[in-house]
């Protein structure tokens, strides 16, 4: 495992990178895209070439601040939110055009086109995709559902849901199968159910255990709150959660069985973690206490660390990354392969995290099993963390990157913990 920054100057006037996401490859389209959205109002199209980029081209439409990039998972529309309130659904174009005049558009390899337009007018946090369908959370406590359709040539979203079980801003949302979720500054996690003809009703929503709130309150020095669903639909890994002694914690729920509420706790952590990312391949478990009957990945972020886990082992932690920025992380994606993890941060600049193609072992290709089961999970053992280093690492200071396959004496415990 290695760490790489990519030294680009990424958005103008060194302005914070909110949001980065990569095109899935298909038969028509082999070009590694990246895509970028910061704090100048623009977003970038790169060609992810191993360590480095190559710029294509800038979308520029937003007014204000971009706070989310995701593409479709067939990877022909990009959507894009900020603070102006709008979501911009873009298309490649077959044609180059170029501004006259801009310096910039000089190095233009590729033009992109604003297909269709969603208007909202608040600030747009998080936005997320489940097929043609566009979830969308924003700092009016709402959450909205389209449909994108084609309309023509344009795309329409067309407005099917709009739902106010929160409080307060809703930082992050994700789709799982037939369940929708949201997290929120409001000090929790809103489960929805999707039902056959379209519709979608409340399931839950998160906020205590035990009497005591799990979750971070609106003090967080944080804008997002990615919580992700891994890639089976079996697991929701939720961030910025606090555990009964007010430490920073991780919580992670069965999907099928969400009325039981989270059923493993991770704690330890110095800093409030703030993104969670799944690998997208599923490996062979090795380990006989497995939950599952192959091994997920996922990469937990906090304001100034990255730390790897496996559901194998008893959610034993892989890895940390940190030093490898100046400034908070916003977001993390990983590559189609499962052997990069994309990082982004308020310094205005991306990172790599690169792992041998055989870090996490062999490719599942079984059928998937059950579901993470309360009754299923057997008892956790304490695992090691190295101790996170300042979020502000001084210049031409090397990334750490710590393993933890042996015990180091010393170093901070991170707890997975059974929720009973």
């Amino acid at each position: 495992m290695d760490a790489v920054t990519i030294a680009v100057h990424w958005h103008d006037e060194n302005k914070p990178i909110y949001s980065l996401d990569l095109q899935p490859t298909t038969a028509e389209n082999r070009i590694p895209r990246l895509a970028t959205g910061g704090g100048d109002n623009n977003v970038r199209i790169w060609k992810l070439v191993d360590n480095s980029v190559e710029y294509l081209s800038t979308l520029r439409k937003h007014t204000q601040a971009v706070n989310v990039v995701r593409f479709n998972s067939n990877g022909d529309v990009l959507a894009t939110a900020g603070d102006d309130g709008f979501v911009f659904l873009w298309t490649k174009s077959d044609t180059l055009v170029k501004e006259l005049g801009d310096e910039e558009d000089e190095d233009m390899k590729e033009s992109w086109q604003c297909v269709g337009n969603i208007t909202i007018g608040n600030e747009l946090v998080d936005i997320c995709w489940c097929g043609n369908y566009l979830a969308v959370g924003s700092m009016d406590n709402t959450l909205r559902v389209y449909h994108v359709v084609e309309n023509g040539k344009k795309l329409t979203g067309k407005p099917v849901h709009t739902l106010e079980n929160n409080d307060h801003f809703i930082q992050g949302v994700s789709f799982s199968n037939d369940y929708l979720f949201t997290q929120s500054a409001d000090r929790s996690i809103v489960a929805y159910k999707l039902g056959d003809n379209g519709s979608l009703s409340l399931l839950h929503k998160f906020q205590k255990l035990g009497g005591t709130q799990m979750y971070q309150s609106e003090n967080l020095q944080s804008f997002f709150r990615r919580l992700c669903c891994s890639p089976e639909g079996s697991l929701l890994v939720t961030p910025a959660g606090l555990d009964e002694n007010g430490s920073n914690c991780v919580y992670i729920y069965s999907i099928a069985n969400l009325q039981t509420g989270p059923v493993i706790k991770i704690s330890g952590f110095i800093k409030p973690a703030i993104i969670v990312s799944f690998n997208p391949k599923l490996f062979k478990s090795l380990s006989e206490s497995s939950v599952l009957p192959y091994k997920l990945i996922f990469a937990i972020g906090t304001l100034d660390s990255i730390v790897i886990y496996s559901t194998d082992d008893e959610f034993k932690p892989l890895g940390q990354v940190s030093n490898i920025h100046y400034q908070a992380i916003t977001d993390l994606a990983w590559d189609e392969n499962g052997t990069k993890l994309l990082v982004s941060s308020m310094d205005g600049f991306c990172s790599v995290v690169n792992f041998e193609a055989n870090t996490f072992g062999s490719l599942y290709d079984g059928p998937l099993g059950d579901n993470l089961h309360r009754e299923k999970v057997p008892p956790v053992k304490e695992q090691h963390q190295a101790s996170s280093t300042s979020s502000s690492p001084p210049k031409k200071q090397a990334p750490t990157i710590d393993t933890f396959f042996k015990d180091t004496k010393g170093k901070k415990r991170i707890t997975p913990t059974l929720i009973s």
